[in-house]
């Protein structure tokens, strides 16, 4: 036998009473968990694996088995070519869209951008506005409102929700979109003003 065989038996030696003096105390009626020797690349490298098999109780694993319905989301959906992009349109749309809630504009100026019971519903809410007493003094005065932030969550290839904040007249007001590609343009299918 060589020198290097000797030395490799020898670590072999250490590693294993190592490992047994590493391992816990077995508890009654269960098995001690296993450890055991990865090899390592180059020379002599090595390392103890940890016992990760734990139970809560018997047949009992602590990690659930993941549901078959699941599966993991790493990437960002991919979206269809040729749409504009998700957080201008939404800037561009959602200042639109409050303008019409409020009455400050026609709602017929939307009706290629919102789904028809979206379109209906915002042009309920800017009548009534339109009709309430506290906006009479305030007619013919539309507020610049700026946009201050805009957020976009891909959901699924070719659907959005987005949300942004504007900032215009006495309070700020959020208001939150799903867009979903229709052709080469973004369609509202959800609208939410807060």
């Amino acid at each position: 036998m060589s020198t290097a065989d000797n030395a490799r038996d020898n670590d072999r030696e250490t590693a294993a009473r190592e490992a047994a003096a590493l391992a816990p105390a077995p508890h009654e009626g269960t098995e001690p968990p296993r450890l055991r020797l990865i090899r390592g690349e180059g020379s002599g490298a090595r390392q103890l694996a940890l016992p990760l098999e734990y139970e809560v109780a018997p047949g009992v694993p602590a990690i659930p088995p993941v549901p078959a319905h699941l599966h993991l989301v790493t990437d960002a959906p991919a979206m269809p070519e040729g749409l504009p992009p998700a957080g201008l349109w939404t800037a561009r749309l959602a200042r639109a869209i409050v303008e019409v809630a409020q009455g400050e504009r026609p709602a017929a100026q939307l009706a290629g951008h919102l789904s028809r019971d979206q379109l209906t519903r915002l042009t309920l809410r800017g009548n009534a506005v339109a009709r309430h007493p506290s906006s009479r003094q305030q007619r013919g005065a539309t507020r610049m409102r700026q946009v201050r932030g805009v957020r976009v969550c891909p959901v699924a290839p070719g659907i959005v929700e987005t949300s942004a904040v504007l900032i215009g007249g006495q309070r700020a007001q959020a208001i939150a979109l799903r867009l979903e590609a229709v052709g080469q343009q973004w369609l509202a299918t959800a609208v939410e003003l807060g």
